[in-house]
């Protein structure tokens, strides 16, 4: 129970009464972390108070799964039965709490932190407790990985990169053979490519040349996709992981020129992006180690760098977004960003996200992109690759 205490010197340290966490059907992620593989049907209120025995407001009906001898070491149980004996409950045992942790954001701007849902955040806020964000509890739960999360992120990444080499190699073999390439061909080789590294996704790649490649989510399919020919500039975003559950994925963006030589436009536009990137890793090494950094801060950092050279009109989404493990490449934590949303979640150690501006210009898009993990002593290190000019594809 480690991860208990962690919360209650946290809520000491906040200052905060309790962690109250409402959770439906054992969805919840602290819920399956302290109570993994049981199996829970009904509502649940689970409330870490800042001293003493956490305990659960539970349905009857669940006590079969949370009756055995350890929950009942770690837990207390108040068992209901109907929904006005759940209430009388809440009121007991939350009536002497002044400010509480709830899974709540700031005008609801962070959905993967809103979890409790409005009825039962209302009530207890109604009976004169203070509800703050748990925000920066929740990524300890959801978001971190550990050591060997941390090495399958890294290969696949190498992975990654490896088939990244191979794509664009394949536009050059395909235009010095008959003339062109396509998007769908490129993105489908890069799959199949991911596939024999036994690794998995959960969309296929994007492969978009340019005015495409202006269109952030643009993706080719087999009924709709463009032709790459000579002078076309050429954006690859591909992201998979290992197999394993606790798999971590690689995200990563790499820009390629169809020539031998990359016309000075291109490479200037693509210099803002990665000179932005810079920025970025040199506030994280410079501020991380000193103070607590929200991502919104390294969001402006980018942003303020890209404006300043004139394309702040055509970076029209954040600059990066958590990744952890799970189904998906957009994970739970801290996302950089203060254009979508104002992520004051703190960037903590074990957590891992990419820094990926773009600008989304009408002639052609480009974006940069590399994975960033953040280590125990807050190192910054950049496990996605780093680009630093455009590839000629045809040199």
């Amino acid at each position: 129970m480690n991860q208990i205490k962690q919360i209650q010197k946290q809520l000491k340290e906040e200052n905060k009464d309790a962690w109250i966490i409402v959770d439906y059907e054992g969805k919840h992620p602290v819920i399956k972390t302290l109570f993994e593989g049981k199996m829970l049907t009904r509502k649940l209120f689970l409330t870490i108070p800042k001293k003493g025995k956490p305990y659960l407001i539970c349905h009857k009906i669940d006590t079969v799964f949370l009756s055995d001898s350890e929950t009942k070491k770690n837990f207390d149980l108040y068992v209901y039965q109907t929904w006005s004996e759940m209430i009388s409950f809440e009121r007991k045992l939350f009536g002497s709490y002044e400010a509480v942790l709830m899974d709540v954001s700031e005008s609801g701007l962070l959905p993967k932190v809103s979890l409790a849902d409005f009825g039962s955040v209302s009530f207890i806020k109604d009976m004169g407790i203070k509800i703050t964000s748990s925000q920066d509890l929740l990524q300890i739960f959801s978001a971190r990985f550990d050591q060997s999360g941390h090495e399958s992120q890294k290969r696949a990444c190498e992975e990654s990169l490896r088939i990244k080499d191979l794509a664009f190699l394949k536009i050059k073999e395909d235009i010095l053979n008959r003339g062109y390439s396509d998007e769908y061909e490129i993105q489908q080789f890069i799959c199949e490519e991911y596939h024999k590294a036994g690794m998995v996704y959960d969309d296929a790649c994007i492969v978009a040349v340019n005015h495409n490649a202006s269109d952030p989510h643009y993706g080719p399919t087999e009924k709709e996709h463009s032709l790459i020919r000579k002078g076309d500039v050429v954006l690859i975003d591909m992201w998979a992981k290992f197999q394993g559950e606790k798999d971590v994925y690689s995200d990563i963006t790499w820009m390629g020129y169809v020539g031998e030589e990359v016309p000075e436009e291109i490479e200037d536009r693509f210099e803002v992006l990665r000179d932005a990137i810079d920025q970025a890793v040199l506030f994280l090494r410079t501020n991380l180690t000193k103070r607590k950094v929200m991502g919104f801060e390294v969001d402006d950092v980018t942003r303020t760098y890209i404006e300043e050279k004139g394309y702040g009109k055509y970076f029209i989404h954040r600059t990066g977004h958590n990744i952890a493990d799970g189904e998906s490449p957009h994970g739970p934590g801290v996302n950089i960003d203060n254009y979508e949303s104002h992520d004051t979640r703190t960037i903590i150690p074990y957590i891992s996200f990419s820094l990926e501006p773009g600008i989304y210009a009408p002639d052609f898009g480009m974006r940069s992109e590399t994975d960033i993990f953040i280590t125990e002593k807050y190192e910054v290190e950049e496990i996605g690759g780093r680009q630093r000019k455009v590839i000629p594809i045809l040199k």
